[in-house]
């Protein structure tokens, strides 16, 4: 074997240095001195609850934008279903828009059943009848109207004539 010069390897170290002797299977350890390892750095005493403290916010702010899009998307499904009900029932008894409104209500839940949150309505559009059920968009309570409305709507297959129309 040759010299340092020639292997171009470094000489093994004995282990006692900075990190002290290489023990359980070559794994360092520090040598502690003083008042112990690095959890006890002057001025770093609180740091995690700061941390913490300062992501806090914006865990809650994506809680409530998930509680949001969920919000809506029960809203969406309500007017579907109360679309799809109306539509069933205006297909049924065409004239009698109390009986369609009736039984649309009967497919949503409170509180997006309210006279105030709910409008139902049949109108016709291309040849076709279609009902329209328009919910109000809760804002982070279910009851708690914002400015928005989700519309649902299903075709109405007519099985009885209205009254006073002529095919």
């Amino acid at each position: 074997m040759g010299s340092v010069a020639e292997s171009g390897r470094r000489p093994a170290r004995s282990g006692a240095g900075r990190w002290g002797a290489r023990a359980h299977g070559g794994v360092r350890t520090r040598r502690r001195g003083g008042r112990g390892g690095p959890s006890h750095r002057r001025g770093d005493h609180g740091g995690v609850i700061v941390e913490f403290a300062a992501t806090v916010p914006f865990l809650m702010l994506a809680l409530a934008l998930v509680w949001q899009v969920l919000l809506l998307g029960v809203t969406a499904m309500y007017a579907s279903h109360g679309a799809a009900e109306a539509a069933r029932q205006a297909a049924v008894t065409p004239d009698d828009m109390a009986r369609v409104d009736e039984e649309a209500r009967k497919r949503v839940r409170a509180p997006w059943d309210g006279r105030e949150a709910m409008t139902v309505e049949v109108v016709e559009r291309d040849g076709a009848r279609f009902a329209q059920v328009t919910l109000a968009m809760p804002v982070f309570l279910p009851g708690a109207s914002g400015p928005w409305d989700v519309t649902g709507e299903a075709r109405v297959v007519t099985e009885v004539e209205p009254r006073g129309v002529t095919p």
